[in-house]
């Protein structure tokens, strides 16, 4: 089965509440390129995380369907999978750290061959372990721990701005399934959606995740290759620490999403959060097209 047709039989839409806290509506000139946050703010998210944080029987549960159905023979065994396969992500991130990133990001590729070595080193699983293989596992438990959606309006929104000609591009702390998932769900490759490779900035591909400056430097690189200044620019984003102050700090235009109180972050004990304001506070992307 195709990572696809995978995708598209575990993904259904996510319910919504949106957040109370006060829009914040503005008309805005010269905005020549909107750059998108994708989970929860693209995306409704139900966890906002795209990996397990915590063990349990549960996690365990999820770990074992996902490489049932990709094929792989589980044999039994007394292992936590959930603990292993945390202590392996939590591994990576230390050898990141260690080379002085201060935010680092993984591959989360390189974590599942180490968690799967050592499962058939340990006699628990057997199978063919190949590429292939391996990226059906991680679709499917990602799938399974944290299933997403578009949000509602998000798709015609971005059509509306190929309309008006505006570049569109991507900031996201993500993995090689996240361009897959959107185009899975949105029924079109990015490229045909208009968003450009050269400011589509993926964490996995550059070992930063936000709100890393090296992400949003890389944009702004990307965006000077088609003639746009970053001010000429809007991120678009759900979480203030993590979007909305690197992005300002960056020189973009910014827009804080309150379309989903799950995935609202304010982070208003950081008294950086509380002083960087963004432009423009919405809950329905009717209302941010309505801005531009």
């Amino acid at each position: 089965m195709s990572l696809t047709k995978i995708i598209l039989s575990l993904l259904n839409p996510v319910d919504t509440e949106i957040s109370s806290l006060q829009t914040k509506l503005r008309k805005l000139s010269n905005v020549r390129a909107v750059i998108f946050d994708v989970y929860g703010t693209l995306f409704t998210t139900k966890v906002g995380s795209n990996s397990l944080s915590e063990p349990s029987v549960e996690s365990d549960k999820v770990i074992t369907e996902a490489l049932e159905e990709s094929d792989f023979d589980i044999f039994e065994h007394e292992l936590s999978l959930s603990e292993l396969y945390v202590g392996h992500i939590k591994a990576h991130y230390d050898i990141r750290r260690s080379e002085g990133i201060t935010y680092p990001e993984i591959n989360i590729c390189d974590v599942w061959q180490d968690f799967l070595n050592e499962l058939f080193a340990n006699g628990v699983i057997d199978g063919d372990m190949t590429e292939r293989s391996i990226h059906r596992v991680i679709v499917r438990h990602e799938c399974k721990v944290n299933p997403i959606w578009p949000a509602k309006g998000s798709l015609e929104f971005i059509r509306k701005l190929q309309d008006k000609n505006v570049h569109v591009g991507i900031i996201s702390t993500a993995q090689f399934y996240t361009p897959i998932i959107m185009e899975a769900l949105y029924q079109n490759s990015l490229e045909t959606l208009g968003f450009k490779e050269r400011i589509c900035i993926w964490s996995y591909e550059h070992r930063h995740r936000k709100p890393s400056a090296v992400m949003f430097k890389l944009c702004e690189e990307g965006l000077r290759t088609l003639g746009v200044k970053p001010s000429d620019a809007i991120y678009v984003g759900n979480d203030i620490f993590s979007d909305i102050v690197p992005a300002h700090k960056a020189g973009f235009k910014t827009a804080l999403f309150a379309g989903d109180v799950r995935s609202l972050r304010l982070h208003e004990d950081m008294e950086e959060c509380t002083k960087i304001k963004p432009l423009i506070i919405f809950n329905d992307f009717k209302q941010l097209a309505s801005c531009l």
